[in-house]
């Protein structure tokens, strides 16, 4: 557990605690969070969070590992606060802290600008079910929703995939 300790705790003993649950890579920020303006916005609700606390604030990440066998990394917005103002219930190894930075810059490395790469109207192909026109974006799923020519139905395709323009 980590306990943040700046200089609103001392100013405001007594006034409500904030409790942040989840600080670990993966869980806040979301690992579903896919581009720079999304991880902006994920720093910007835990900045929200963070300056809310008045008297005193908790934030909690799990130790060990991930049920895929990968290493719980502190969050990167708990990395970003200055170690002075850290208070911890047990302090992370510092080869988990090193590990994380790593992991944390080598993820930020690969986030794009954006991942919409199409837009409504746009003629797009797909390898395999060939010319479509953009419908609809939906940034929250990371889809472009394709009316294909050659399918009845409309799909939902992957900003991932490999959609080329027309």
């Amino acid at each position: 557990m980590f306990i943040f300790r700046g200089h609103t705790v001392l100013r405001a003993p007594g006034i409500p605690c904030v409790f942040l649950c989840g600080m670990n890579e993966g869980v806040f920020p979301s690992r579903r969070t896919r581009t720079l303006p999304a991880m902006e916005e994920e720093r910007r609700l835990a900045f929200v969070a963070l300056t809310r606390a008045e008297g005193r604030l908790y934030l909690t990440g799990a130790e060990g590992r991930a049920l895929d066998g990968s290493p719980r990394y502190p969050s990167r917005f708990v990395l970003d606060i200055d170690p002075a103002l850290l208070e911890y219930a047990r302090p992370p190894h510092e080869g988990l802290v090193a590990d994380a930075r790593e992991y944390i810059a080598a993820s930020e490395r690969s986030l794009p600008e954006s991942q919409t790469v199409f837009d409504v109207g746009d003629r797009v192909e797909h390898p395999v079910l060939g010319p479509g026109t953009v419908t609809e974006v939906d940034t929250g799923k990371g889809v472009h929703i394709v009316k294909f020519d050659r399918v009845a139905t409309t799909r939902a395709i992957s900003f991932r995939a490999r959609l080329k323009r027309l």
